[in-house]
């Protein structure tokens, strides 16, 4: 993208904007949780649409990516605070998959993404029924390319950060590596 003085003003109308929509998540996130001080999203949430507006400039991807992001940001938090994640969390992801949206990739990976969580939800006690719906939701946005690399993405993330320091825990939160792996498969496209 080639930046111009009318870029350089709407890349920081764009950043203003990303910083109040993440404040306004913040805010959700507060009321929710029923925290007393707001969690420390915003900041990455803005970081976040940074880049996106930087790789994608002022598009509908880049739209899509910071909100697909900002909502799997907000579930990452739910989900390490309270180890659920909120349902209308789920239909926020969908919704934003309706952005750019084709029908079979959609309904592919709406249907096969969450299968390993799925499997994994009714072998074991160790995946809720949270982590599949999320990943349903995101394989509808991202399709069945996407949706595996975020789930490959998000995993590996998710044992090494097992491995390094919550080796007494029985079970970790998944949401937020998964949020991660969203963020590298958007990175990547």
């Amino acid at each position: 993208m080639i930046w111009n003085a009318d870029s350089g003003e709407r890349f920081v109308a764009a950043l203003l904007l990303a910083l109040f929509s993440s404040l306004l998540c913040n805010m959700a996130l507060r009321h929710y949780l029923k925290w007393k001080e707001l969690p420390p999203t915003a900041h990455i949430t803005v970081a976040v649409a940074a880049v996106f507006l930087c790789l994608h400039g002022f598009s509908m991807e880049a739209l899509r990516s910071i909100l697909l992001c900002q909502v799997l940001i907000m579930a990452g938090a739910c989900d390490a605070a309270t180890y659920e994640i909120p349902d209308f969390l789920h239909l926020l992801i969908a919704m934003a998959g309706l952005m750019g949206f084709q029908t079979l990739p959609a309904l592919l990976g709406f249907l096969l993404v969450p299968l390993p969580f799925l499997i994994a939800a009714v072998k074991t006690d160790k995946i809720g029924g949270g982590d599949v719906k999320l990943m349903a939701a995101s394989g509808f946005a991202l399709g069945v390319t996407g949706g595996v690399w975020m789930m490959v993405w998000g995993l590996f993330m998710g044992l090494l950060w097992n491995a390094a320091f919550r080796r007494e825990k029985p079970s970790i939160p998944l949401a937020p590596f998964l949020a991660f792996g969203c963020f590298m498969v958007l990175l990547s496209t």
